[in-house]
């Protein structure tokens, strides 16, 4: 009745009451079996922070359009037949909505062939071979593949070593908010500045680096020799030291005596 209402050109008033209510009954008839089908992308739609719903009303979708296809005269049932539409409707529902950025399925479907043909192919393909096997233009797949890879998201909650505990993505991320060593250690920038040009530049070769320069090439630098430069190090750190003490450990504030 379903297909001679919808195949029918003009359908009279009757007929389309008589296909409407058999179409009802038959996918009334077989919600268990959606409900069965979605079950099987229970844990993934749950890692994709799909709702259930959403998959189950998909998946009723494809149902609907496996009742007005199918056609009783080949022999199979309705459920064997229905089977692959609701499969399928879900799978659409995951791959559309199941992403935080949503991309066209066709696209998707693309990009996801021509990883598939790069990574089975025995030989490396270039982007023209994956194009031409595929029956695409290579522009098309470029563009697939360069979208996919752009729109990919993660958890910032994943973790880098695998590890229940360990360090996530999150934590790899700086905090804006977190000073800088420049900011840290503008006061102590200041104190050498006003040391005299000669220690500044004594200390600048001495420490001013991660391998900084060894005593005799300092004096080679400045024109002296080792012990002077000895000698002008000590003076300078010992200056240094001097103003910066006071800073580093201030002296608590006398208390006032209680009247």
């Amino acid at each position: 009745i379903v297909q001679e209402w919808l195949q029918h050109p003009e359908p009279p008033q009757a007929l389309r009451r008589r296909g409407t209510r058999a179409r009802n009954r038959m996918v009334s008839a077989n919600l268990r079996l959606v409900v069965m089908v979605c079950r099987r992308y229970q844990n993934r739609i749950s890692s994709l922070q799909l709702d259930v719903l959403d998959l189950i009303q998909a998946g009723n979708l494809g149902l609907i359009r496996a009742v007005e296809r199918y056609d009783p005269s080949r022999g199979y049932r309705l459920s064997t037949f229905a089977f692959w539409w609701i499969d399928q409707s879900a799978r659409r529902c995951i791959s559309e909505l199941g992403r935080a950025i949503r991309l066209p399925t066709q696209m998707i479907q693309l990009a996801f062939r021509a990883q598939r043909l790069q990574a089975t192919s025995p030989e490396r393909l270039s982007l023209g071979g994956v194009a031409e096997r595929l029956g695409q233009d290579e522009t098309r797949v470029a563009t697939a593949l360069r979208t996919l890879e752009l729109c990919s998201t993660a958890s910032l909650d994943r973790s880098l070593d695998g590890l229940e505990n360990g360090a996530t993505l999150l934590d790899g991320i700086p905090d804006p908010h977190t000073p800088e060593a420049s900011d840290d250690y503008a006061w102590l920038h200041q104190q050498l500045r006003d040391l005299e040009p000669i220690d500044q530049q004594l200390l600048q070769l001495r420490f001013g680096s991660s391998e900084g320069h060894t005593l005799a090439e300092t004096a080679q630098v400045l024109g002296l020799n080792k012990n002077q430069v000895q000698n002008a190090e000590r003076r300078s750190l010992r200056r240094l030291r001097r103003h910066l003490t006071p800073m580093l450990h201030p002296l608590p504030s006398p208390c006032r005596a209680g009247g």
